[in-house]
C-alpha cells in the first residue's frame, strides 16, 4: 500500500509503483471509473484497479505526483482513498476499514431485513387476515414509512455510488439498483398520495412498496456474502502479515527494552529467546537456536542457526537465546517483499481480463436502454394493467442486470490462485504470468544450485595400501578444518556425519598451499607425521612416478562417471587414497521431472560446466537432453534459439548468471535460495526450493485459468440467459415474467457463485 512517506523515500527514482485501498466500489463499471481517474492525473503512467481487492496500483512519475492528488482524483470520482500509515501498518489499516464496512453492512441489513418482512405481511392482505381490517389508505401510507429507511438508509451506499455516477455523466450496478427501486417507490408513493389519479383512470390502486424494500436488502446481503468471500480470498497476504511480531527485544548499553517493531533500524541489536517469532531478518552475532521456518519456506525440520548464520523475520526461535543484528526491516523484510509480491500479482489484470472491461465499458448503458425500450413495448402492447406491467418490466431488468459478477470474475479467481499459491510455496509476479504459464511447450533447467543443490559432498572414496575409509577421510578432515574452500567443507561434513572429526591432538602446523592443497604436521608419542590433502602430484613424493601413475589410471575412470572432483591423501608422502566430491542432484529432481513429461512437456538441462557432468545429472533425473558447456552469455542464445524452433519457454535457474535467461525465457522460474537479482528477473520464485513446484506451478496457472472462464462465461451466460427473461421476451410463449424481487435475488447469489467457484481454488488438489 502507498503513502506520503514511500514517495519521500523514492523521490530519486523516476517512476514506482503505489497500490492504494479504495472504499466504495460495487461493480466492473466502478473499476473503469476509478481507472479513468487516475489515468488523468498527471504523472500517472498507468492504474490498474481490482474489485476483488479493493485496491488500485498506480505507477508515477515521483516527482510529479503525489498520494494527495491521487486521493482527490479518487474522491472526485465519488470513492475513498484509505489512508495508511506505512507499508506495514497498511495492510493493518486496510483490514480494520473492511471489518467496519462489514460490521456497518450487517446492521443495516438486519435493520432492512425486520422492515422488509413488516412491508412484506402488510403488502399480502389475502395471506395475513388481520391486515385487511387496515383501511387501504392507511395501510398504505404505514408501507410507505417503513419503506423510506430502507430505501435512504439500508440502501444509502446505492443512492451515493448512483448520484457520483450522475455527476461524471456514467452509470454503473449503484444506478441500476437506485433508478428501479426508486421507480418501483415513486410509483407507490404517488398511488399512496394521490390515489384518486388512478381511481378516475378507473385502475387499481397498488402499491409495490416490498419490491423496493425486499431488491434493496437482498441485493445488500449479497455484497455481504460477497465481502466475506473476499476476505477469504486474500488471506495469504493476511496470515503472512500476521507473522510478524508487533514488538522486539532491542538492546541498548547491554540493556534490553521492549519496543515496537516499528522502531527497529537496520543495525539494531536484538534479542530473540525460545518460543519467540524473530522479528526482522538478521544476522546472528551470539547464541545457538533450532529454528522453525515452516511458515515461510514450507520446510517442517527445524533448521540450526548459529553465530554468523542468516535468519528470516516470522520464523520461530525454538530452544536457544540468540543475538542479532538487524539487516533488513519494514517493507524491506522477506515477509513484506513475499506479501507485495503475492499483492501485486492480485492486483494485476490478465490479457483474459480485457475482454470484461470492453463489455463492462459499455453493459450498463446498454441495460438502461434495454430496460427503457422493453417497459416503452409493454406500455403499449402489455396485458393489463399495461402501467404495472411495464413498471415491473423496467425495474427487474434494471435489478437483473447488475454487473457484480462481470466485475468479479477475473479478479476473485487470480486472488485465491496466487494466494493459494503462497500457501504453497510459489510466489507469482503478476497474473500475466498465469496464462503464460499454460502456454509453455519446453522447461530447460540450469543445472548447479537448481536441479543439484550447488554444495559439494563425498560421493566415493578409492583406498590404497590397505588404509581403511574412515582412516582417509579422519586424516583429511583433520588437515581440511581449517580451510574455507567449498570442497574442504565437504570432507569435513562428512567426517563428522561419520563422528570421525576430531581435533589434532599435540602440536601440528596447518599450510594452504593455493591451487595444490593443503598440510598439516602433527607430533606425538611415535614422532611427526606430514598429512598433506590436495592434487596427486603435491601429496605424493615427486620420485615416486610409478605410483602416481597407478592412482591416476585407477581414479581417471571414476572421476569421469561421477563428474567429480579428486582429493589424494598422503601420509609423510605415502598416498593412501583418493576421496572424491562432487554436486548432488537437488530432492524431488526425479519427481519433478517425471511429472512434466506426464504434463507432455519437453525438457532440457542447460549447464556451464563439461559434458561428463551435465551427462551425469541429466541421466539421474531423467532428462535425455542437454546442452554443455555454455557460457555464461550463452544461456540466453541457447534460450533464443528454442524460441525460434516455436518453442514457448520457461527457464529454472538460480545464479546472477541466469538473470538473461530468466529475462529471456517466455516464463522465467527462481528458487528463492538464489541470488537477488534472479529473484527480481524472474516471474515466479520458488520459496521452498522444491523442484516439484514447478509442474505444480504450471498446473495451478492451468487451473486459475480455467477457473476465470468459468466465472466469465457464467457471468456472460446468466446476462444473456436473465435480461431477456427479465425483458418479457419469453412472455407472449410461455407466460413467464421475472418478478424483480426474484431478480435481485438472482443477481446477488451470480455474484457470490462466482466468488465461491473461485474460492475453490483453496480446496482443489493441483496436480503437477
Amino acid at each position: 500500500m502507498g503513502n506520503n512517506s514511500e514517495i519521500g523515500e523514492q523521490t530519486k527514482k523516476s517512476k514506482i509503483k503505489l497500490t492504494l485501498p479504495v472504499q466504495g466500489m460495487t461493480c466492473a463499471s466502478c473499476v473503469l471509473r476509478v481507472e479513468n481517474a487516475l489515468k488523468r492525473v498527471e504523472g500517472v503512467n498507468d492504474a490498474v484497479v481490482n474489485l476483488a481487492t479493493e485496491s488500485a496500483t498506480v505507477e508515477i512519475e515521483a516527482l510529479k505526483v503525489n498520494v494527495d492528488v491521487l486521493k482527490a482524483a479518487v474522491e472526485d470520482a465519488g470513492y475513498k482513498i484509505i489512508d495508511t500509515a506505512d507499508e506495514i501498518d497498511s495492510f493493518k489499516v486496510e483490514a480494520e476499514a473492511r471489518e467496519k464496512e462489514y460490521k456497518s453492512l450487517w446492521k443495516k441489513f438486519l435493520i432492512g431485513a425486520v422492515l422488509a418482512v413488516l412491508i412484506m405481511i402488510g403488502s399480502m392482505p389475502e395471506i395475513f387476515p388481520f391486515v385487511q381490517n387496515i383501511p387501504t389508505g392507511i395501510r398504505n401510507f404505514s408501507l410507505m414509512l417503513l419503506t423510506i429507511p430502507v430505501m435512504f438508509y439500508v440502501g444509502s451506499r446505492f443512492f451515493s455510488g448512483f448520484w457520483a455516477a450522475l455527476r461524471h455523466g456514467t452509470a454503473d450496478m449503484n444506478t441500476l439498483v437506485a433508478v428501479g427501486t426508486t421507480s418501483a417507490f415513486l410509483y407507490s408513493a404517488v398511488a399512496t398520495i394521490w390515489p384518486s389519479l388512478f381511481v378516475s383512470a378507473g385502475k387499481n390502486v397498488d402499491v409495490y412498496f416490498d419490491t423496493s424494500a425486499v431488491i434493496i436488502t437482498l441485493i445488500l446481503l449479497g455484497k455481504i456474502l460477497e465481502a466475506k468471500a473476499k476476505w477469504k480470498s486474500s488471506e495469504a497476504v493476511r496470515k503472512l502479515m500476521a507473522l510478524q511480531p508487533t514488538t522486539a527485544h532491542l538492546l541498548l548499553d547491554g540493556k534490553e527494552v521492549v519496543v515496537p517493531l516499528t522502531a527497529i533500524q537496520v543495525g539494531s541489536i536484538l534479542r530473540v529467546k525460545p518460543g519467540e517469532r524473530i522479528p526482522v531478518d538478521g544476522k546472528v552475532l551470539d547464541g545457538f537456536s533450532m529454528v522453525d521456518e515452516a511458515a515461510l519456506t514450507g520446510e517442517s525440520i527445524p533448521v540450526e542457526r548459529t553465530i554468523g548464520g542468516t535468519v528470516l523475520g516470522g520464523t520461530v526461535c525454538l530452544d536457544g537465546t540468540m543475538t542479532i543484528e538487524a539487516e533488513k526491516v519494514g517493507k524491506e523484510s522477506f515477509v513484506a517483499r513475499v506479501a507485495k509480491l503475492v499483492e501485486e500479482a492480485q492486483t494485476s489484470k490478465p490479457p483474459v481480463q480485457r475482454l470484461a472491461d470492453k463489455v463492462a465499458s459499455v453493459f450498463v448503458p446498454s441495460v438502461i436502454v434495454i430496460a427503457l425500450v422493453s417497459a416503452a413495448i409493454w406500455a403499449l402492447f402489455g396485458p393489463a394493467p399495461l402501467l404495472i406491467h411495464s413498471l415491473m418490466t423496467f425495474v427487474a431488468v434494471l435489478i437483473v442486470a447488475c454487473p457484480c459478477a462481470l466485475g468479479l470474475a477475473t479478479p476473485t479467481a487470480i486472488m485465491v490462485g496466487t494466494g493459494r499459491g503462497a500457501e504453497m510455496g510459489i510466489l507469482i509476479k503478476n497474473s500475466e504470468t498465469l496464462e503464460q504459464a499454460r502456454k509453455i511447450t519446453s522447461i530447460v533447467f540450469d543445472k548447479t544450485g537448481t536441479l543439484t543443490v550447488g554444495e559439494m559432498r563425498v560421493v566415493e572414496t578409492i583406498l590404497f595400501d590397505g588404509a581403511t575409509e574412515n582412516d582417509l577421510l579422519k586424516l583429511a578432515a583433520l588437515a581440511e578444518i581449517h580451510s574455507e574452500h567449498p570442497i574442504a567443507k565437504a570432507v569435513v561434513v562428512e567426517a563428522k556425519h561419520r563422528g570421525l572429526l576430531i581435533q589434532p591432538n599435540g602440536n601440528y602446523g596447518f599450510k594452504n598451499s593455493a591451487g595444490k592443497g593443503v598440510e598439516i604436521s602433527l607430533r606425538d608419542s611415535v614422532g611427526q607425521k606430514t598429512i598433506r590433502v590436495g592434487k596427486l602430484e603435491f601429496v605424493s613424493d615427486s620420485s615416486s612416478g610409478k605410483l602416481e601413475k597407478e592412482c591416476e589410471v585407477k581414479v581417471s575412470q571414476r572421476i569421469d562417471e561421477l563428474a567429480a572432483t579428486v582429493l589424494y591423501v598422503s601420509v609423510d608422502s605415502q598416498i593412501l587414497g583418493a576421496i572424491l566430491v562432487s554436486d548432488y542432484v537437488r530432492d524431488g529432481a526425479v519427481e519433478a521431472v517425471k511429472a512434466i513429461k506426464n504434463l507432455g512437456l519437453k525438457i532440457y538441462l542447460l549447464t556451464g560446466d563439461s559434458e561428463a557432468s551435465a551427462k551425469r545429472i541429466a541421466q539421474q533425473v531423467g532428462i535425455d537432453k542437454y546442452f554443455a558447456s555454455v557460457p555464461p552469455d550463452g544461456k540466453f542464445g541457447t534460450i533464443k534459439e528454442l524460441q525460434k524452433s516455436g518453442e514457448v519457454v520457461a527457464f529454472v535457474g538460480d545464479g546472477i548468471n541466469d538473470a538473461p535467461a530468466l529475462t529471456q525465457a517466455d516464463l522465467g522460474i527462481a528458487m528463492a535460495s538464489g541470488t537477488d537479482i534472479a529473484v527480481e528477473t524472474a516471474d515466479i520464485t520458488l520459496i521452498k526450493n522444491d523442484l516439484k513446484l514447478v509442474p505444480m506451478s504450471i498446473g495451478l496457472s492451468k487451473g486459475t485459468l480455467r477457473v476465470i472462464k468459468q466465472n466469465l462465461f457464467w457471468a456472460f451466460f446468466y446476462n444473456v440467459i436473465l435480461i431477456p427473461l427479465a425483458a418479457g421476451a419469453f412472455y407472449p410463449f410461455t407466460g413467464w415474467q421475472l418478478n424483480p424481487m426474484i431478480a435481485s435475488v438472482a443477481m446477488a447469489m451470480s455474484s457470490v457463485s462466482v466468488v465461491s467457484n473461485s474460492l475453490r481454488l483453496k480446496r482443489v488438489k493441483i496436480r503437477s
